[in-house]
């Protein structure tokens, strides 16, 4: 499934319809720990902080350790490429190329929380 129609499909989910869904009870909701250990499942991602995230997911990276995450916040950066990003959302605009509440409508369809 291409960028654009992932995007398209949670344009018009339930959850981004859904006002009273704000940001803070997603990020606070869905923990990054569990977040990144389902986004990056070939990743052995074991202590808090910052840790090994692995091959970057957005470019072609052939660099083990140069993509890194925080699992207490959040918090992405890759050294080969630059992607960076504050939180989980970040991470969700920047890999599928979707607006803010795209994502929020994304990772509350998929986390269960509509």
């Amino acid at each position: 499934m291409t960028s654009q129609r992932k995007t398209a499909r949670y344009c018009n989910t339930t959850a981004a319809k859904k006002q009273n869904m704000s940001a803070d009870y997603i990020k606070q909701t869905i923990k990054p720990g569990d977040f990144y250990r389902y986004e990056l499942p070939s990743t052995p991602l074991k202590k808090q902080g910052w840790n090994d995230g692995g091959l970057c997911p957005f470019h072609s990276d052939n660099k083990p350790g140069s993509f890194r995450v925080n699992l207490l916040t959040g918090a992405y950066k890759c050294f080969s490429c630059g992607a960076a990003g504050g939180d989980i959302v970040a991470f969700i605009m920047a890999l599928y190329a979707m607006q803010f509440a795209e994502a929020l409508a994304k990772l509350a369809d998929d986390w269960g929380l509509i």
